[in-house]
């Protein structure tokens, strides 16, 4: 079995190496990084399962770090250490897909235990998409279409979507977007609300004036009632919050599919039943 990589966070060099002896005596392939900047690059260069990262360090705190490597590895877990009692109340309510949030100092053994629950989590996570894909006839691809004015998180949720066996397009514009859905097959359509030339609720009505049989998914950094209502009028299936849990949306694609596969099998099962009425033997 392959040791679980785990990069290491913290401005105390005392904390570093004594918590990366004791994490690599518990069977760990342990990395440290100083400070955030550090961190950043190193999540850039090689492949970690887990992320144990302090809140606060002077360069970049940790949770501008966290932000960052969920915008680029949306399904990295990150587990967030502090010693200052809380984070900010709206971060810590909604946690932004935190994998864990403990209390310094810290008890090796249960950050150890922390960890293994965290790999686990996410490797069951990853059977269980690949069982449902197989139950629900997933053999051909699903195909999505990405629109999004951020390039960063374009070029992330591509890779994370491929990972799980997608075709992956990706436009920076609704106009873009537009014009290569007239030349490609798309099944589901992954949009942000908020761009500057058409926002999404636009290039919604667009998309369903023009290509209805494709299902949309509506994302926002900004939820509100108001934006979700209108975007379920117009026609989009689902609505969530930005950026996405990568698991919660390539679930939400594999369920929009199967759905739209069952709903056209329905069309063509009531057509023969039409054509039989008809011209009976």
């Amino acid at each position: 079995m392959n040791k679980t990589r785990l990069l290491l966070v913290d401005d105390e060099e005392e904390f570093l190496t004594s918590s990366s002896q004791a994490l690599g005596r518990r069977g760990f392939d342990v990395n440290v990084a100083l400070n955030g900047v550090t961190a950043l690059e190193m999540v850039e260069k090689s492949e970690y399962d887990v992320v144990v990262l302090d809140v606060k360090m002077p360069d970049i705190d940790g949770v501008e770090v966290f932000r960052q490597i969920r915008k680029k590895l949306p399904d990295l877990p990150v587990i967030l250490l502090t010693g200052h009692g809380s984070i900010d109340d709206a971060f810590q309510t909604s946690k932004d897909g935190i994998a864990d949030y403990l209390a310094k100092p810290i008890d090796i053994e249960e950050l150890a235990v922390c960890i293994r629950g965290i790999v686990e989590k996410a490797e069951s996570n990853r059977d269980k998409n690949g069982m449902a894909a197989e139950q629900i006839g997933f053999e051909e691809i699903v195909r999505v279409m990405l629109i999004d004015d951020e390039v960063e998180f374009l070029e992330s949720m591509k890779k994370v979507l491929q990972r799980r066996k997608m075709e992956v397009i990706t436009s920076e514009s609704g106009r873009e977007a537009l014009a290569l859905l007239k030349e490609s097959l798309v099944d589901v359509v992954v949009l942000d609300v908020k761009m500057p030339d058409m926002d999404g609720l636009e290039v919604l009505r667009h998309i369903k004036q023009d290509f209805p049989s494709v299902e949309v998914i509506l994302l926002t950094g900004h939820p509100s009632v108001e934006t979700a209502m209108e975007g379920i009028k117009t026609g989009a299936s689902e609505y969530i919050k930005k950026p996405p849990e990568v698991d919660e949306l390539a679930a939400t694609i594999h369920k929009l599919h199967r759905d739209r596969k069952d709903a056209i099998l329905e069309q063509q099962k009531k057509l023969i039943e039409e054509i039989r009425r008809r011209y009976p033997e």
